[in-house]
């Protein structure tokens, strides 16, 4: 790999700011999104299926869900097995089923979250 390679690219303040503008309109959408599942306009199977939603951590999604925290975001998380660092994109089907069944139950973990507490 040569030095050049190795670098980032060289981009004009014009290149630059539109990068920007791009990421800003990104989170907009984002937050937006998660402003749905927080108002009960989408509900979260239904926030997994859009474009958006891809980027979004698995974790924040959850957590715009009324009635689940930090706590039982992590709990869940580590209930399916889902990583840390892991987007709404890069979700296994049975992750992701997982998630859909946990959301009709009513995000009721019962017995499944003393056990891995």
């Amino acid at each position: 790999m040569t030095e050049k390679e190795n670098h980032l690219p060289n981009l004009s303040s014009e290149e630059r700011a539109h990068a920007l503008e791009l990421a800003m309109q990104a989170r907009r959408r984002y937050a937006a999104l998660k402003a749905r599942v927080k108002s009960g306009e989408l509900t979260f199977t239904d926030a997994m299926d859009e474009e958006d939603a891809k980027r979004i951590l698995v974790t924040s999604l959850l957590q715009s869900v009324p009635g689940i925290g930090a706590s039982k975001a992590v709990v869940i998380m580590r209930l399916y097995r889902i990583p840390k660092g892991r987007r709404v994109g890069g979700l296994g089907i049975r992750q992701r089923e997982a998630l859909i069944a946990l959301e009709k139950n009513g995000w009721k973990l019962g017995s499944l979250e003393q056990r891995n507490s």
